[in-house]
């Protein structure tokens, strides 16, 4: 697809990168759930596995994964590579915060492995104002022709390869498109997003014509794509095993999702640092699209969920903006596609698949999800958190007491709760 922006050696380019410098909060967390929010169970785990995307999206990466990782000597490699920095491999993690969100629910409503949603972290750093020697551009790495070709619009104005949403959605696209064509293969359908489809198939049909295999570890690729497939399927060997690798994933805060705000004439991105508290850079990355740092078409602004409310107020007072704040993060339905490595060259287990069991209750009376205690948290912070009361919560799990410790699970009614 590409030259994109990657490294010889990616723990060096991760080295390099700047610290992500968007906001921290440790406010109190209003999460909006939908009506239908699905929190779900993979397989027979334990209860404090069931972890919704809003509340760790990471720790949700984590427990979804369901891609058996070969003992390949090529991953090897890039693993070593990449565990020699680890403080490395967690930075670029967090830099995923504002984004990752609305990537995760995306792929889990169009029904694609979260493995890859590790794809930006080794494609742009999770950076959206990154751009390749070959001028691919944002979070998902798009050259101008591809993004042309998948409806991703370039102006003086706009440059919609550098939209969280735009480019997640043809992204998507593209990949669902690539792993159709390539039978079901997601290293083949990796190796085409990286090199084009055009340069694997030619290498298909030169081993074909030799009588030799060709899944993708028996083809000759361009030197990054030999790299570039191991280095994911080591990166999801690394999240997949974290603790066993001493790497510490993101511990992720849902006031630092993006959320839309609508705005209804053309505004400069400076005007608007002025009404928050953020900086023009922090602005300018979230709303990378703007090439001319204003506003205009698609007249869309992305902030974060904790400046959200303040500045709608602030520049509905100013006639600037249309409907009301908008949520990216929505319902998370079905079962993902299995990240199956189909190839004859490397042993892997076939997967079982096993249907989701929800533990939510979805009807007109009541709406219930499963929150994992984490550390600091107490029953009065929980209840201020889904405005619901502390003696609900007793009843619904059954507790004598309000003590609560870290890893607990609770379950907490949504729609059924009383106004605090």
């Amino acid at each position: 697809m590409k030259k994109l922006l990657i490294f010889t050696v990616l723990c060096s380019f991760l080295g390099a990168c700047q610290q992500y410098s968007g906001p921290r909060h440790n406010a109190v967390v209003r999460i909006k759930y939908s009506k239908n929010t699905v929190v779900s169970n993979r397989q027979t785990v334990s209860n404090s596995n069931y972890v919704s995307i809003t509340q760790n999206p990471w720790q949700y990466i984590n427990n979804q994964i369901n891609a058996n990782v070969p003992d390949n000597s090529r991953i090897k490699a890039e693993r070593e590579i990449l565990l020699r920095d680890p403080q490395g491999f967690e930075t670029i993690a967090l830099r995923s915060e504002p984004y990752v969100y609305y990537i995760v629910n995306q792929l889990r409503k169009n029904n694609l492995p979260v493995e890859l949603a590790l794809v930006p972290l080794i494609e742009s750093a999770y950076d959206p104002l990154a751009t390749s020697s070959a001028q691919a551009a944002g979070l998902w790495q798009f050259v101008p022709i591809t993004a042309k070709e998948y409806g991703l619009k370039q102006s003086n104005y706009f440059d919609a390869r550098r939209d969280l949403i735009a480019s997640t959605n043809s992204a998507i696209t593209l990949l669902q498109n690539l792993n159709e064509r390539f039978n079901g293969d997601w290293l083949l359908t990796l190796a085409a997003y990286n090199a084009g489809e055009g340069r694997v198939r030619r290498a298909m049909e030169k081993n074909h014509a030799k009588g030799l295999s060709t899944d993708y570890w028996s083809l000759e690729l361009p030197n990054e794509t030999m790299h570039y497939v191991p280095k994911i399927l080591a990166i999801v060997d690394i999240v997949k095993n974290n603790t066993r690798y001493g790497i510490k994933l993101p511990d992720c805060n849902y006031e630092n999702s993006l959320v839309r705000i609508d705005i209804t004439k053309n505004i400069s991105l400076a005007k608007i640092a002025q009404y928050t508290g953020l900086s023009l850079n922090e602005l300018t990355t979230y709303n990378a699209g703007y090439v001319q740092q204003t506003v205009n078409g698609p007249f869309h602004l992305l902030i974060p969920h904790a400046q959200a409310k303040s500045l709608f107020q602030k520049l509905q007072a100013e006639n600037l903006v249309a409907n009301e704040i908008t949520e990216l993060l929505q319902d998370v339905p079905y079962a993902p596609m299995p990240f199956e490595v189909k190839s004859s060259a490397v042993q892997h287990n076939d997967l079982n698949h096993q249907k989701i069991s929800s533990i939510v209750e979805n009807n007109s009376n009541n709406t219930q999800i499963t929150y994992q205690v984490k550390a600091g948290d107490n029953l009065y912070s929980i209840a201020q958190n889904y405005r619901v009361k502390i003696t609900d919560l007793l009843l619904w799990n059954n507790l004598k007491n309000q003590r609560i410790k870290e890893g607990d699970v609770l379950t907490i009614n949504l729609v059924n709760a009383n106004p605090i």
